[in-house]
């Protein structure tokens, strides 16, 4: 069974979801997808960046995100199975993710990759995660 969700989460207005013609998280089974996860916050007319020219501010927004839509599907830190992390600066995300990674995900560390990209949708945004987590006992 496939189900499809948008979580009311505090984080991207449904028109953004309807605008790019995506859902939040696809659960298929017991294993459920994480779309893109940004530093961005509001309606497609007034997206918010947050964090701008922090790239830490940017990876503890997006990890707060994933961990809204972690607990929307009934499901905690600990069923991470893996997450790709994209940035556009890959020397600044490595500075800041021993502090951050390590302390957040706890024992229960998913597979990582972590790639350096030219662009993203928001001329400033530094950083985008998805992630993939199976709902297991």
């Amino acid at each position: 069974m496939i189900t499809r969700n948008t979580p009311e989460i505090g984080y991207l207005g449904q028109d953004v979801f309807e605008a790019f013609a995506f859902h939040q998280s696809v659960r298929a089974g017991d294993t459920l997808y994480l779309s893109g996860i940004a530093p961005l916050r509001g309606n497609l007319d007034g997206l918010e960046l947050v964090g701008e020219g922090d790239i830490g501010a940017q990876l503890d927004f997006v990890l707060d995100i994933l961990d809204r839509c972690l607990q929307a599907e009934g499901l905690e830190r600990r069923h991470l199975v893996t997450w790709t992390f994209y940035t556009t600066d890959i020397q600044a995300l490595s500075a800041v993710i021993p502090a951050r990674l390590g302390p957040w995900v706890g024992a229960h560390r998913p597979s990582s990759t972590t790639l350096e990209i030219q662009g993203m949708i928001h001329p400033a945004q530094q950083l985008e995660v998805t992630a993939i987590a199976m709902a297991t006992p």
